[in-house]
C-alpha cells in the first residue's frame, strides 16, 4: 500500500524513541538532522546513542503513558515486541502518530529513507514492503543531487520575500521567480544581486 508523503516541522518538539539499538539508533539519528527534541527511552543505548550529547535517556516504566501524552510522534524500536505493541496500542488510543519497527501494520506513518541537503528533503518510501531498496534509493538520489541545489533553494526562498514586496501581481512574481530558478540551474550556482535585480527590474518595465 502506499503512503501519502507528509512533511511536519519538528523543530524543537519533543519525539520519543522507544529502543537502544542499531535500528533506534537510525532513527534518532535523522530526528536530530530535523532539530527534533530526541528522548529515548531503553534499558540499554548503544554508544551510537550516548555519543548525541542533545539525546535524553531513560527507561521504559509505569509513567510510560504519560511520556508518550508529551511526545509529537514516537518510533517504537526496541528488541521486545510485547513493548512495541504496547507502545502502539497506547499510541493509537491517544491519537499519536507511531511507528513501529518490527510491525508495519501497526505503524500510523512510515520512518522514510531521507535525502536532506539544506532545506530541501526527499523522503522514500515503499509503504513498508522493502527497506532495502528505499536505502539504494536514497544513497542514488543523495549522490545524483549536487549541494547547490540547497543553496538555490535557499536564495530563491529569499528571493521570493524580495518579490513579494516589489511585485505587485502574482502571475508576474511566479515568472520572476521561474526565470530566476531556470537561470540558477543552468548556471548550476546561486545568482548574483545584480542579476536577480535585473530579472526583477525587468518585469516592473514590462508593467
Amino acid at each position: 500500500m502506499a503512503y501519502f508523503p507528509m512533511f511536519i516541522n519538528l523543530k524543537d518538539r519533543r519525539c520519543l524513541v522507544i529502543g537502544g539499538g542499531k535500528v533506534a539508533a537510525r532513527k534518532v539519528k535523522t530526528l536530530l538532522l530535523y532539530e527534533a527534541d530526541v528522548k529515548v527511552l531503553s534499558p540499554q543505548v548503544s554508544p551510537a546513542i550516548l555519543g548525541l550529547p542533545a539525546v535524553k535517556t531513560g527507561l521504559v516504566g509505569p509513567d510510560l503513558e504519560e511520556e508518550i501524552r508529551q511526545a509529537a510522534l514516537v518510533v517504537a524500536a526496541s528488541d521486545s515486541r510485547k513493548t512495541n505493541h504496547e507502545v502502539s496500542k497506547i499510541c493509537h488510543r491517544l491519537g499519536i502518530p507511531v511507528n513501529v519497527a518490527d510491525a508495519p501494520e501497526e505503524c500510523t506513518f512510515l520512518f522514510p529513507a531521507v535525502v536532506k541537503k539544506g532545506d530541501i528533503s526527499i523522503g522514500i518510501s515503499t509503504g513498508g514492503g522493502s527497506p532495502v531498496v528505499s536505502s539504494v534509493l536514497r544513497r542514488e538520489i543523495e549522490d545524483s543531487m549536487p549541494d547547490y541545489y540547497a543553496d538555490i533553494a535557499a536564495q530563491m526562498g529569499r528571493m521570493r520575500k524580495r518579490v513579494r514586496e516589489t511585485v505587485p501581481d502574482e502571475k508576474d512574481r511566479r515568472r520572476c521567480l521561474k526565470e530566476a530558478a531556470a537561470r540558477a540551474f543552468e548556471h548550476k550556482r546561486t545568482l548574483k544581486d545584480e542579476e536577480i535585480g535585473e530579472i526583477i527590474h525587468r518585469q516592473d518595465d514590462s508593467l
